[in-house]
């Protein structure tokens, strides 16, 4: 496969323009966050003390809101999200309650694209096969479309948010605090619908299932199903799927899943940027980094999805690393960011190996394995995008599932940015902003039926 890759070498920034950029776009809503008085983030249940739904994610209140940057406020209108149970019966997209959000830019509770949100619970499947709620917001445009044809849907899968009850995407939009607002504000200002999902175990007192392919895939496709069943969007409104980072990963999971998990929902395309296709690969990329932190949001994940290897976690880590489960099981970003950037993981182990040595090992290796995307070809034309210097999550294993899906059938059209090298994190975050338009223009053409270029296999 020939794959494209737009040089932005052009630009010429300085080295102060290349940090502020990098840092607004990874710690702006950190910043707006600390200037606020917040409350404490409630944590969320989950660990591996005492059961699987134990006390861990409990301990972690002994280091909460210490951190120089804060807590995010943890916004729960009417116990809303609190009081939802950890499992639910119903169909997967089955509405569970609704109630009234907004979707605010830069200010508080203050809409600037006219649309009418409202925040939804509803029913999805994780990889336990268990019926559980997952959260999320369906914002619609109060104008009526001119775009021609049915309104769009774009179901939104967000990016690392942290793996606290404070990080969901639907307690963060009305604050004006969501760096997903970039892509929802977009699409709504085109007149398409959208639903965000907060995945699972964000908002719910589960815990947050972080980069688990199946409990992602699963949750991003029935919050499809939700918002048509709420009978805001149409029934039969064409779905786009959209997400960059673990949002990336959540959506190339939902479109590999689609054809047989959700086949009703008219699914006609989808974006997915920065793909963690490969958690091997990301592992160590991200291990004594910045984002060291998004090794516990893993680790805490799959404690609660794979509960068997409860032994194994904690005779692995020593007291330190325990603490770092226990904080980490119900910080969101910004918190992480300070605490445990560049944390030396060798420190965290009995053994002295890194979190990413032992992610080799097994039983942790077969679940590390079992996330692996690319290898069942999505049957809707997908815009693959990524950044070539990308210091977060590696372009090869993008460039790899975007030539396995292409191998298989799939149209697949694959860009790469070249940004040059800006700083730490920011190699990672800026391709979210450059794709944003061409991804968006990409997908209307798919759903308005005109032409769109693809690589070929």
């Amino acid at each position: 496969m020939t794959f494209p890759v737009k040089s932005f070498h052009r630009f010429r920034f300085t080295r102060f323009t290349r940090s502020l950029a990098a840092t607004c776009a990874v710690l702006l809503p950190a910043a707006a966050v600390s200037a606020t008085p917040v409350a404490v983030a409630a944590p969320s249940q989950g660990g591996f003390y005492g059961s699987v739904e134990g006390s861990l994610s409990r301990a972690a209140a002994t280091g909460s809101g210490k951190s120089a940057v804060g807590s995010l406020p943890n916004h729960d209108p009417d116990g809303f999200y609190s009081s939802l149970p950890l499992q639910v019966k119903g169909k997967p997209g089955e509405i569970l309650k609704t109630a009234r959000s907004n979707f605010a830019l830069g200010i508080p509770f203050v809409d600037w694209t006219n649309s009418e949100a409202q925040r939804v619970a509803y029913v999805s499947t994780n990889s336990r096969g268990e019926t559980v709620p997952v959260t999320g917001t369906v914002l619609v445009p109060r104008a009526p479309y001119t775009g021609g044809g049915e309104r769009p849907l774009l179901v939104v899968a967000p990016g690392t948010q942290g793996s606290g009850d404070a990080c969901a995407p639907g307690k963060l939009l009305p604050l004006g605090l969501e760096y997903e607002a970039a892509p929802v504000a977009a699409a709504l200002s085109r007149g398409w619908a959208v639903a965000l999902t907060d995945l699972n175990g964000l908002g719910t007192p589960a815990q947050h299932t972080y980069m688990n392919r199946v409990d992602q895939g699963n949750a991003t496709l029935d919050m499809a199903r939700a918002a048509k069943n709420m009978q805001r969007v149409p029934k039969s409104a064409p779905v786009a799927l959209w997400g960059y980072s673990q949002g990336g990963g959540s959506s190339a999971a939902a479109l590999e899943l689609a054809s047989t998990y959700a086949p009703e929902i008219n699914l006609k395309t989808g974006y997915a940027g920065g793909v963690p296709a490969d958690l091997a690969m990301t592992s160590t990329a991200i291990d004594n980094g910045p984002l060291a932190a998004a090794l516990g949001y893993t680790l805490n994940g799959f404690l609660i999805s794979n509960p068997e290897i409860r032994d194994a976690v904690e005779s692995r880590m020593n007291a330190k690393g325990k603490e770092y489960l226990r904080k980490t099981a119900s910080e969101c970003l910004p918190e992480s960011l300070a605490r445990h950037a560049y944390t030396d993981t060798r420190t965290l182990t009995t053994s002295g190996e890194s979190l990413t040595e032992l992610l080799r090992q097994e039983p942790f290796k077969k679940l590390v394995d079992a996330q692996r995307i690319g290898n069942r070809p999505p049957q809707v034309p997908v815009y693959v995008g990524h950044g070539t210097n990308d210091d977060t999550i590696p372009v090869e294993q993008s460039r790899r599932m975007a030539r396995q899906w292409a191998e298989g059938g799939t149209k697949v059209h694959y860009v790469e940015h070249n940004i040059p090298h800006t700083v730490p994190l920011g190699d990672h975050m800026l391709p979210m902003f450059t794709h944003l338009l061409p991804a968006l223009d990409w997908l209307d053409s798919v759903l308005h039926g005109r032409p769109v270029p693809f690589n070929k296999a």
